[in-house]
């Protein structure tokens, strides 16, 4: 048997194996690969990984609100909508930004939205035609890697 952490060659992934959990980063597919085997015997009984994460396959989004009611109406209706596993609803930021010629400084709220990369544009026609202002600010950066359990839940939940 073997415990702790120690480093593995396989043809087409490294392996890194604990006590808890196996996780393999797949080289060849870009992907994390995790299986809730607890032991790893050696290389030819080693468990295939249950799950793999693709890069960038989630985004996370993120919008500015004016008020609270705002955020937590767009925030409900993206998770009614299986436009986002998870919202964040985070309060009383400052924006600083030029607006019309003027530089504006408002108090505002952020959502940051987890989602699959595929539903980005109709997560986007969703904020555009719920929110308040009239250029809806919707940016968003692809996820590379993560908590394997988290990412493979996302994808899930999100799952027609």
């Amino acid at each position: 048997m073997i415990f702790g952490k120690r480093l593995f060659r396989t043809t087409s992934c490294l392996l890194l194996a604990s006590k808890l959990s196996l996780f393999s980063f797949c080289i060849a597919t870009q992907s994390l690969c995790s299986t809730s085997s607890s032991r790893l015997y050696s290389n030819s009984t080693m468990s295939k990984p249950t799950y793999c994460y693709e890069r960038g396959s989630s985004s996370i989004a993120f919008v500015t609100t004016p008020d609270d009611e705002t955020a937590r109406k767009i925030a409900r209706g993206l998770i009614e909508n299986k436009l986002a596993a998870c919202v964040n609803v985070i309060p009383q930021i400052r924006s600083i930004y030029m607006w019309e010629g003027k530089i504006n400084e408002d108090n505002e709220f952020l959502l940051m939205i987890k989602t699959q990369s595929s539903r980005l544009e109709d997560l986007t026609k969703y904020v555009r035609d719920n929110h308040p202002y009239s250029v809806a600010e919707v940016i968003t950066t692809p996820i590379e890697t993560g908590n394997s359990l988290y990412l493979k839940w996302l994808e899930d939940t999100l799952r027609k």
